[in-house]
């Protein structure tokens, strides 16, 4: 609702019900029924996932690993000094994901604040054949947002499964671990809302902020 990648155009027709329902229909195909959640919860509908604890981490005492070379082609791994005895996010992302462009003019002003005070962000970077051979897209991506922290090539959208193996439960874009200072990681958010949704956009950027803050504050020895 907030950013046209162009990669995926979609048509999205919403009418109102009598009863006070929406309804949906997805590019002239799909349809869907949007209830008030107090409504949906009379109903005993199901709750929508929780951003905070839909992925995890298959194995929380090892650390999260990562080897991909940078846009210069220098490989950067998690066990570099750069990030050692600080707090990581590592977000997996990419140029051609409309969720990803809401999220990161936010993680580069988070990064700008915080950085004094020990947190890197590394961006894991999915992207299309040709994008990897020449990154343009993701360059102006990197550009646009006066992204400051790490961001890696870390290879075809469709190896993401493969090359992200420790999570459990990952599939969406984006999705951002958090790791503490010891090396091992603290919690993961999936997905993140666009500005257009208000609140939610609010509520994520405070969350975000709050879990930072705190992994911060643990003065913990690395164990990388």
């Amino acid at each position: 609702m907030s950013h046209f990648s162009g990669a995926r155009p979609g048509l999205l027709e919403v009418s109102v019900k009598e009863d006070g329902t929406l309804g949906l229909k997805q590019n002239g195909k799909m349809e869907y029924v949007a209830r008030r959640p107090e409504v949906a919860r009379a109903q005993g509908l199901v709750e929508p996932s929780d951003a905070h604890h839909f992925t995890t981490v298959k194995n929380t005492a090892e650390p999260f690993r990562f080897a991909y070379p940078d846009l210069t082609g220098k490989v950067v791994s998690e066990s570099d000094a750069q990030f050692r005895g600080k707090v990581v996010l590592i977000n997996i992302t990419g140029s051609w994901c409309p969720n990803c462009h809401d999220e990161a003019p936010f993680l580069a002003a988070l990064y700008k604040k915080y950085k004094k005070d020990g947190l890197e962000i590394v961006a894991l970077d999915f992207e299309e054949a040709e994008q990897l051979a020449d990154p343009v897209r993701l360059r102006a991506f990197v550009k646009k947002y006066g992204i400051e922290y790490t961001v890696l090539l870390a290879g075809e959208t469709g190896e993401a499964k493969e090359k992200l193996s420790q999570a459990q439960n990952w599939n969406a874009w984006p999705t951002t671990f958090f790791v503490g200072r010891d090396g091992l990681v603290k919690g993961a958010h999936a997905g993140f809302p666009s500005n257009a949704s208000g609140p939610l956009f609010e509520a994520a950027k405070k969350e975000f902020t709050a879990t930072v803050e705190k992994l911060l504050s643990e003065r913990q020895v690395s164990s990388r």
